[in-house]
């Protein structure tokens, strides 16, 4: 499997100038280009290291983009900046699990950077972690469900949906909240059929567990409980 690793800049040259470099070294890069697609795309996509510019041009800047992604995971962050001063690199280094790479850097040094901090992590994932729902083990990075000692394959969209779901159970997820983050496409109306197929094979699956329930809000949305 491929390391995986968000990508988050403004600077479109640089990023396709990082994205074409990091891919040719046999990473996975998925690239979004505010601080606030970071969340949405780190539920989606699942890496296991984020490049993160400093001087985002967004709502929020890399360090508010990297406190953030603090609030859900503790995944190393590697930060791009062109800022030398102390101030700066506290602000970072008091996340936890930060590096700093300074502009400019060469493809070698930015992978020599990605490697030491991924062996001090284990190259663990967002979603790495096995979660129980009701009497079944999910598990995102394999894209599995297990009951007892049965293991179902779920389908990429049918488990970003589960997980998506599950990291929000008890609240309600809206049709176009749960599009946005799983599609992410600019045609989202052609998909909801789609979702609507994963809903119902993704009920049909955990229903062997009558304690889980993804139930249907009239015009609002859908909510999984887990009683």
């Amino acid at each position: 499997m491929k390391t995986k690793v968000l990508l988050v800049e403004d600077d479109a040259n640089l990023a396709f100038m990082l994205t074409d470099g990091l891919e040719a070294e046999g990473f996975e890069v998925q690239h979004v280009d505010e601080g606030e697609k970071v969340l949405q795309t780190m539920t989606r996509f699942c890496p296991c290291i984020i490049l993160l510019d400093v001087n985002l041009k967004g709502v929020m800047n890399g360090f508010e983009t990297g406190a953030k992604i603090r609030q859900t995971a503790q995944l190393p962050i590697i930060f791009i900046t062109s800022r030398t001063q102390a101030e700066d690199l506290q602000t970072g280094f008091q996340l936890g699990n930060v590096d700093y790479l300074k502009k400019p850097f060469g493809m070698r040094e930015l992978v020599l950077r990605i490697n030491e901090l991924l062996q001090r992590n284990e190259r663990k994932t967002i979603c790495d972690e096995v979660s129980r729902i009701g009497n079944y083990l999910f598990s995102a990075s394999e894209q599995s469900l297990q009951l007892e000692t049965e293991k179902i394959h779920l389908p990429k969209n049918e488990c970003a949906v589960l997980n998506m779901l599950f990291k929000n159970r008890g609240r309600v997820l809206s049709k176009k909240e749960i599009l946005e983050t799983v599609w992410n496409e600019p045609d989202l109306k052609s998909k909801e059929p789609s979702l609507n197929n994963i809903l119902f094979s993704l009920r049909s699956k955990l229903s062997n567990d009558s304690a889980i329930s993804i139930e249907t809000i009239p015009k609002v949305g859908w909510k999984l409980t887990i009683r």
